[in-house]
């Protein structure tokens, strides 16, 4: 335990991740991906060209990046792709939102984080409206939310942990991120940060072996314990 406990010695803010990390996950990624690729092919994207520009490896919203660049450069307007896109992705998620419960001891973990004098950003890839109506249902204590609505860049880029902690004023070397995906990792390593995978229910390990954070919890609450009494000031 000692040695897991310097691991997050002096850590001045958490950044955390919501869907998966605070509350339990809701959102059906595979009816979200068929969704958005419904749309993909009503725009005249059909499988081969679907291979050619990598979109079954790439994430959804990566996905309706590159599908508006291959429209533009193709001399077809991309807005109504952009926006049929988000708006399937927006009704799946303001769904989901409805149902969402948060993870137990989670408003209170963050209610502590704040009597330690620990900054807490969350930094989220779902959209701002699904997050919100999350909050009011069940208020957890943040000093900064960020969600792709707010950022020009989104997870795994590390401008979106970044623009975070500027709000914060703290440096990514004295941050934590703490998520459920490993790409949640990877932004943090990026910006120097300590890195905390956090295992969903019957998921091992092994889906951090890629990334290899800093510290694995069965529970996002876990983390107190590993966190010094109060922040260092610097």
């Amino acid at each position: 335990m000692a040695e897991r406990q310097r691991h997050l010695a002096g850590i001045q803010a958490l950044l955390f991740d919501f869907d998966g990390t605070l509350v339990e996950p809701s959102i059906d990624f595979v009816q979200m991906r068929r969704a958005v690729m419904d749309v993909v092919r009503t725009h005249g994207i059909d499988e081969d060209a679907q291979e050619r520009l990598g979109l079954m490896r790439t994430h959804l919203l990566e996905i309706i990046v590159h599908v508006q660049e291959h429209l533009a450069a193709s001399g077809t307007p991309p807005e109504p792709f952009v926006r049929q896109a988000h708006e399937a992705i927006l009704a799946i998620e303001i769904e989901a939102a409805s149902r969402v419960s948060v993870y137990p001891g989670v408003p209170e973990m963050l209610d502590e984080l704040a009597h330690r004098g620990l900054g807490v950003a969350i930094v989220t890839r779902n959209c701002r409206p699904a997050v919100e109506a999350i909050l009011r249902r069940t208020p957890m204590r943040h000093d900064v939310l960020l969600t792709r609505d707010d950022v020009e860049h989104v997870k795994p880029d590390p401008r979106h942990l970044l623009a975070a902690l500027e709000h914060l004023g703290v440096a990514g070397e004295r941050s934590a991120m703490c998520g459920d995906h490993p790409m949640d990792i990877t932004a943090g390593k990026a910006i120097r940060a300590k890195t905390i995978g956090v295992l969903q229910s019957g998921v091992g390990p092994e889906h951090f072996a890629a990334v290899a954070p800093d510290m694995i919890l069965h529970r996002v609450t876990d983390l107190l314990d590993h966190l010094d009494g109060r922040c260092d000031v610097v």
